[in-house]
């Protein structure tokens, strides 16, 4: 400190602090440099503690609108999302629902009807049967997934293995839909990876069908994989819609429909790339997409860990360990 005055050449130093209801902000501090000894006046000292008063009060108050800024753009936010969630799921259980309870009152009031025709209208309400299913699912998911109550199993994982799991009900979609071409180049010589196995196959599988989604039957979805200096780098790019630049953040909020809740051209409740991005945090990855615009095609990437780096998985709350914890939709 000595050498500090010396070099500084004070002469009188004045600290007054800063403070607000016994809580010290900051100080106030007065220099003065020249040959001779300088003393504050009492009306000098009286002034600067007015002054660090009155600036005490105004950084209160400054904090205090920009937290009432940012808790007005979250509740701005959560409006946001409860009417995407309003519109959404009114749109997603009506769909299905009607058509469920057409096909089940014809066979109610049809007793004739051909049995070619029968099978069309069971088949029909088992397919939005499990349409619901799948919604009632990603809701309950992404409960789990934000509120903690998930238990984590880490272990080391074969990538291509997880991606055969992930790839099997998009084979098996192919077979009764006009789906795009799907390609997989992973690389033959990449290391274990550390994961949960069940949620790294959801999240494959989730990029793959929404990669699907959006992509005409004349086009391709491609899964590849490579190692790099932190981890192994996964990615499934596609030929089709494409994303605005400025959207590629937003994708990922829950209920996010680029299309709008009710002028869609595809179904879905706008949580699976919400879904994806807490399960990829949650072992320390970290999840975007990339895209040049519209019908320019996209690129989801997602990182894991390397087997033998440690990762300790986030918990924010003490789990029970059940069946049904560990039964995920495919």
């Amino acid at each position: 400190m000595q050498r500090l005055l010396q070099d500084a050449a004070l002469v009188s130093w004045l600290l007054v602090p800063i403070s607000y209801q016994d809580q010290l902000l900051g100080m106030v501090e007065l220099h003065h440099c020249g040959p001779t000894l300088e003393r504050w006046t009492t009306e000098e000292v009286g002034l600067v503690e007015a002054i660090a008063a009155q600036i005490g009060t105004a950084s209160i108050q400054a904090e205090a609108y920009a937290s009432l800024e940012t808790l007005s753009e979250q509740l701005a936010a959560l409006d946001r999302t409860r009417t995407n969630l309003v519109a959404i799921t009114g749109h997603e259980l009506r769909t299905p629902l009607s058509t469920i309870q057409v096909c089940l009152e014809s066979l109610a009031s049809e007793p004739e009807m051909s049995a070619e025709l029968r099978q069309v209208m069971l088949s029909t309400a088992l397919t939005d049967a499990e349409r619901l299913r799948k919604l009632v699912q990603d809701f309950l998911t992404l409960s789990k997934l934000e509120s903690g109550r998930v238990d984590w199993h880490p272990e080391a994982l074969s990538l291509q293995e997880c991606a055969d799991l992930g790839l099997s009900h998009i084979n098996a979609r192919q077979r009764q839909e006009n789906l795009p071409e799907l390609r997989v180049a992973i690389a033959a010589d990449l290391p274990l990876v550390r994961a949960d196995g069940e949620w790294l196959v959801e999240v494959l599988a989730k990029l793959l069908d929404n990669a699907c989604k959006f992509t005409p039957p004349s086009g391709s979805v491609t899964l590849a994989a490579h190692q790099t200096a932190t981890g192994v780098e996964v990615i499934v790019a596609d030929t089709g819609r494409g994303i605005e630049p400025d959207r590629l953040e937003t994708i990922f909020d829950l209920f996010y429909q680029e299309e709008g809740a009710l002028q869609r051209t595809t179904g879905g409740t706008g949580l699976g790339l919400a879904i994806c991005r807490q399960i990829v945090t949650r072992w320390g990855g970290r999840i975007w997409a990339e895209s040049a615009g519209r019908a320019q095609g996209s690129r989801f990437y997602f990182t894991i860990p390397l087997a033998e780096t440690p990762v300790v998985p986030v918990r924010r709350a003490a789990a029970v360990s059940t069946p049904s914890t560990r039964r995920r939709a495919r």
